[in-house]
C-alpha cells in the first residue's frame, strides 16, 4: 500500500494499489504527515524509486529512520523485540568410581544451566527470559553382604527449576511472527499521572483488537520446580548350594515425583492512538482511548501436583551349560502401584493405579549353532473390569548360527558371522486410548441433576435430571498385537556388522470410539467406545556399523540406520458412506483427509463451466484466483462429499541416520546425520488478515512471493488470491496446502584433542538441514510453523580425568 501526501499537511491523497485483490473493504490508513513524504508499509517501493536506500528496522521498539512519527507511522519489528538471536548455556559434571575386593561405589554429580532466547523488555521490571536449571546427583553402592548375597543401593536425585514468561514461548513466537509492523506501536507515551505503560493495539481487521506481542512478553513470568526422586535396593542371591547356575534378585524401587508452581502477571493497560497533531515546530501530541482495564500489581496462582510409585520384583533365574548344551530359565513376578500426591475433584484420581504379572523365558542353545527361546507374559492391568484384566501373551524365537557349522571354516575368516533367526508372539496393551477421557472404560457414569436438560411428558416440559455423561463398556479389554520378525546378522571381516529385520504387525482389539451410531440412536456426545479396530503394520529395518583399528593412532567408526514403517487400518467403525474414497479403511493412520485442488481459476469463463464452489463462497463469491477442487463424484457440486484420504502420512514412515567417528593420535572428530522421508506435511490454520486463530494477522514472506495477483495471475501459484476476511473457499484443507516433509539435517557434530587426560572440544547440534520445505523445520510437521524455532546450538567443553 502506497499512501502519497502533496503539499500541506491538511491536504491529502491516497493512491492504493492492492485494492484489486483486496476489494473495496481493503483496510486503510490515512496519515497526516510533513510536507512532501511519500511512507511505504510495504517493501520500501517508494524509497527506492526516489533512489534512496530501503529502509528495514533494526530499532528495538520502532523504526524512526523513514523521518516519520513513530509512534503514528509505527514500523515494529516484533521478532527482533522479543527475540535474541542468540543465548549462553553451561554445564558441569563430576564422577568418581572406586572400591575394593568386597565394595564399589559410582558418585555422580551434573549442574545445567540453561537459557531462552527472550529479551528482557525494557517497559518491564522483571526478566521473563527463560532460565532452567537443572541439579542431577548419583550414588551407586554395592557390597558383599556374604559370600553369595550382593546387596546394591542406588539413589537418583533430580532438580529442576524453571523460570520463564507467564505466556508460553510457542505463543509468543507466533505472536511476533504474526503481529503487524505498521498497525500501532508497541507502547504509547503516557501521561505523568501514569503509574503503569499503555500498551499500544489497534482494531484488528475483522474483529476485536489486535494482539501486542511485546505486552504478551511483559505482562508476567512464573517459577516451576519439579523433583524426581529414585531409590532401588536389590539384593542378589546366589543359589549354588541348591543347584549350580540357580540365583535369585529382589528388587523393591520407590519413586517420587514433586511439581509446584508460582505464576505472578498483571493485565496491560492497552491504549489505542486516535488522534495527533503537530505544532509549527513539528512536534507530536497524541490522543489515546483506552480498550481494557489493567491491573498495576502482580496477581499470584499457584500449581502443584506429582505422585509416588512404589514397585516390587522377585526374580529367579538357572543358567547351566551341559557339554555342547545351554540351558537357562527365567521367572519373574511384579507388581507396582502409584498414589497421586494430590488428588483433584474427580473421585478415581485418589484410587491407586496398580499393575500385576507374572513373566517367564526359557531359553535353549545346541553348541551355538542352534538356538531357541519361549516367552509368556501373564499381566494385570486395573483398567478393566473383573475377568477382563489378566492377560496371557506367549512368544517364541528360533535361530541358526549358520557361522558356527563346520562347513563354515573355510570363508571364517572373511564371513565370521552369518545368523538367521525369527521369532513371533502376541503382545498387549492395556492403556488402550490417549483420548478415552475416563479412567475405567468399564463404568457408566451417570450425572445427577448437574444442569442436563431432560424433557417429560407429552408436552415436553424441561427438567434438570439424571444423564449418562459416559456410557461404558463392560467388554473393554486389552489390545493385541501378533507380532512376526525375521532377521539376518552378517559379521564380516571382524569390522563391519549388519543387522537386516523384517517384521510384520497384525493389531486387534483396538479401543475406539463408534462413528457409525446415527444421533437418532440418543447418543449424541456420549458415543460408546469398543475393541473394534484393526491395524496392519509392516516394514524393514536395517543397521550396519563399521569398526577398524588402522594402528593403534588411527581408529574409524561409521554407523548407519534405516526403518521404513508402514501401517494399513483394516477395519474401524465408520459411517456408511456413499462412495469408497470416503473411507479411512485402506488408508495409514495418519493420513490427511482433504479435498483435491486442481489449481487456482484462471478466470470467469472456468468458474462458469466448473462445478459449482457456492457451498464455500459464505464471504466472496467464486473470484480468478480462488482455489479449484476436483469433483470426486461427479455431482457438478463441490462440497466436502469430495473430500478423501491421499498423500503420504504425517508421520514419516522412513526414518534413518548415518554418521563416522575418527581418532588419529590426540585428535578426534565425530558427526551424525538423521532424516526422515515418506512423509507429508499439511500448512494449515494460518491465512493472512484473517486468520481464524489470530484475527488480523500479518503476511508471511512466502504467501507475499507466491501467491496469485491480477499482476501475476498465475494459476500454479502456491497460495490463492489474498482476502481481507476468512475465504471459506481458499482455506479448505486440500493438497495445494500439503508439502513433502523430508528432510536431512546435520545433527550432531564434534572435534576435540585429547592430551593425557585432558580433552577439550568444539561440538554443534542441529547444524544444517537439507529439506524442500522451506517454510520452517519440516520435524516440526504439520500446523503453521509458528511454534518455538528449533535451536542450533554450539559448544565448548572440556574434561579431565584424574
Amino acid at each position: 500500500m502506497i499512501i502519497t501526501t502533496k503539499n500541506g499537511r491538511d491536504s491529502e491523497k491516497m493512491t492504493i494499489n492492492l485494492r484489486a485483490e483486496f476489494g473495496a473493504s481493503a483496510p486503510t490508513r490515512v496519515p497526516k504527515v510533513a510536507d512532501g513524504i511519500t511512507y511505504m508499509e510495504t517493501f520500501n517501493e517508494a524509497r527506492t524509486t526516489r533512489g534512496e536506500k530501503p529502509y528495514y528496522s533494526n530499532e528495538k521498539i520502532m523504526g524512526t529512520k523513514l523521518g516519520l512519527d513513530p509512534y503514528v507511522y509505527p514500523n515494529v519489528d516484533w521478532y527482533d523485540m522479543l527475540f535474541k538471536d542468540c543465548t549462553f548455556n553451561q554445564n558441569f559434571n563430576f564422577n568418581m568410581t572406586g572400591g575394593a575386593k568386597k565394595i564399589d561405589y559410582f558418585l555422580n554429580a551434573s549442574v545445567y544451566n540453561e537459557n531462552g532466547i527472550m529479551r528482557k523488555p525494557e517497559a518491564s521490571k522483571f526478566d521473563t527470559n527463560i532460565n532452567a536449571q537443572k541439579y542431577l546427583f548419583q550414588a551407586n553402592v554395592s557390597a558383599d553382604a556374604t559370600k553369595t548375597t550382593r546387596v546394591s543401593l542406588k539413589m537418583n536425585t533430580q532438580l529442576h527449576y524453571r523460570h520463564a514468561p507467564i505466556q508460553s514461548v510457542s505463543d509468543l513466537f507466533a505472536y511476533a511472527m504474526t503481529g503487524m509492523p505498521c498497525e500501532f506501536p508497541a507502547t504509547l507515551p503516557g501521561e505523568e499521572s501514569d503509574t503503569f505503560v499503555r500498551f499500544g493495539t489497534n482494531n484488528a481487521w475483522n474483529s476485536g483488537f489486535f494482539t501486542n506481542p511485546y505486552a504478551q512478553l511483559c505482562r508476567g513470568y512464573g517459577d516451576q520446580f519439579r523433583g524426581h526422586f529414585t531409590s532401588a535396593l536389590t539384593v542378589n542371591q546366589n543359589l549354588d548350594f541348591i543347584t549350580k547356575g540357580l540365583s535369585a534378585t529382589g528388587m523393591a524401587t520407590f519413586y517420587n515425583r514433586v511439581y509446584s508452581a508460582v505464576y505472578r502477571s498483571f493485565t496491560p493497560f492497552m491504549y489505542q492512538l486516535t488522534d495527533y497533531n503537530i505544532d509549527e515546530a513539528g512536534n507530536y501530541s497524541y490522543t489515546s482511548n483506552s480498550t481494557n482495564t489493567g491491573t498495576t500489581y502482580l496477581g499470584t496462582t499457584r500449581g502443584k501436583d506429582g505422585y509416588r510409585e512404589l514397585a516390587f520384583q522377585a526374580k529367579i533365574d538357572y543358567a547351566r551349560t551341559f557339554g555342547k548344551h545351554d540351558v537357562g530359565a527365567t521367572i519373574v513376578y511384579m507388581q507396582k502401584e502409584r498414589n497421586m500426591n494430590i488428588s483433584d475433584e474427580q473421585e478415581y484420581a485418589a484410587l491407586p493405579y496398580r499393575q500385576q504379572g507374572l513373566a517367564g523365558r526359557v531359553t535353549y542353545g545346541f553348541d551355538k549353532r542352534y538356538l531357541f527361546e519361549a516367552n509368556f507374559g501373564y499381566n494385570g492391568s486395573e483398567n478393566f473390569a473383573a475377568g477382563k484384566r489378566f492377560g496371557f501373551f506367549p512368544s517364541v524365537a528360533v535361530g541358526w548360527v549358520i557361522s558356527n557349522e563346520p562347513f563354515w571354516k573355510g570363508i571364517k575368516e572373511q564371513v565370521n558371522l552369518f545368523k538367521l533367526r525369527a521369532s513371533y508372539g502376541l503382545v498387549g496393551n492395556d492403556v488402550i486410548s490417549k483420548d478415552y477421557a475416563d479412567r475405567f472404560p468399564y463404568l457408566t457414569t451417570v450425572d445427577m441433576g448437574q444442569g442436563y436438560d431432560v424433557y417429560i411428558g407429552n408436552n415436553f416440559e424441561r427438567k434438570y435430571g439424571p444423564i449418562l455423561s459416559v456410557y461404558g463398556n463392560p467388554n473393554a479389554t486389552w489390545e493385541e498385537s501378533r507380532k512376526l520378525d525375521i532377521g539376518v546378522e552378517i559379521g564380516l571381516f571382524d569390522s563391519l556388522n549388519i543387522i537386516f529385520d523384517w517384521f510384520k504387525e497384525k493389531r486387534s482389539g483396538i479401543f475406539m470410539q463408534r462413528t457409525s451410531l446415527p444421533s437418532t440412536f440418543g447418543m449424541s456426545g456420549i458415543t460408546p467406545w469398543a475393541n473394534i479396530g484393526k491395524v496392519d503394520n509392516s516394514g524393514v529395518d536395517i543397521s550396519v556399523d563399521y569398526n577398524k583399528a588402522f594402528s593403534k593412532d588411527l581408529i574409524l567408526s561409521l554407523r548407519g540406520t534405516f526403518t521404513y514403517a508402514h501401517n494399513e487400518i483394516v477395519e474401524m467403525d465408520e459411517p456408511k458412506y456413499k462412495w469408497a474414497y470416503q473411507y479411512k479403511a485402506g488408508h495409514p493412520i495418519n493420513s490427511i483427509q482433504c479435498l483435491i485442488a486442481e489449481g487456482l481459476f484462471r478466470d470467469e469463463e472456468e468458474i462458469a463451466s466448473s462445478p459449482s464452489q457456492d457451498i464455500y463462497a459464505t464471504t466472496y463469491p467464486i473470484r480468478p484466483g480462488d482455489v479449484k477442487y476436483r469433483d470426486l463424484n461427479d455431482d457438478k457440486i463441490i462440497d466436502d462429499n469430495d473430500m478423501c484420504w491421499t498423500g503420504n502420512p504425517t508421520v514419516p514412515e522412513i526414518i534413518y541416520g548415518f554418521g563416522f567417528s575418527l581418532k588419529y593420535k590426540g585428535f578426534d572428530c565425530s558427526a551424525f546425520f538423521q532424516g526422515q522421508g515418506k512423509v507429508s506435511i499439511l500448512m494449515y490454520n494460518y491465512h493472512p488478515f484473517a486468520t481464524a486463530a489470530t484475527p488480523g494477522s500479518g503476511l508471511m514472506q512466502w504467501i507475499a512471493d507466491e501467491h496469485w495477483s491480477e499482476d501475476d495471475p498465475n494459476p500454479k501459484a502456491l497460495y490463492p488470491r489474498l482476502s481481507p476476511l476468512w475465504n471459506n473457499n481458499n482455506t479448505k484443507a486440500s493438497t495445494l496446502y500439503v508439502r513433502n516433509g523430508k528432510m536431512l539435517r546435520l545433527k550432531t557434530a564434534e572435534i576435540g584433542y585429547t592430551y593425557k587426560k585432558m580433552r577439550v572440544y568444539v561440538s554443534g547440534t542441529n547444524l544444517l538441514t537439507f529439506a524442500p520445505f522451506k517454510y520452517w523445520d519440516p520435524e516440526k510437521g504439520s500446523g503453521n510453523g509458528l511454534g518455538y524455532p528449533l535451536q542450533r546450538t554450539y559448544n565448548l567443553g572440556f574434561q579431565f580425568n584424574f
